[in-house]
């Protein structure tokens, strides 16, 4: 089982989406590798995501197994899809 860190920004958009990162690279075997990560990481992790979202803050950083990330995924890319057809 591979863990990911998410990260959720604080800046909600008019469509109630908010801005998400997630970080490929490093994959964890355990949740407390990731947790472990970011404890050492604080200043780099940070860096990125102001790198790519300049005008937002960070809200939360998660470690999620990587079947609940393909479910999260999925019902977003599925909620995308019925914003466009309405």
């Amino acid at each position: 089982m591979k863990w990911f860190l998410v990260a959720f920004m604080t800046q909600v958009y008019s469509d109630n989406s908010i801005d998400t990162y997630i970080f490929y690279n490093p994959v964890f075997d355990s949740s407390q590798q990731c947790i472990n990560y970011v404890q050492k990481n604080n200043e780099p992790i940070y860096f990125t995501l102001m790198r790519e979202f300049p005008n937002d803050e960070l809200h939360k950083l998660l470690c999620v197994e990587e079947e609940k990330l393909r479910k999260f995924l999925e019902l977003n890319a599925a909620e995308q899809e019925s914003r466009v057809e309405t």
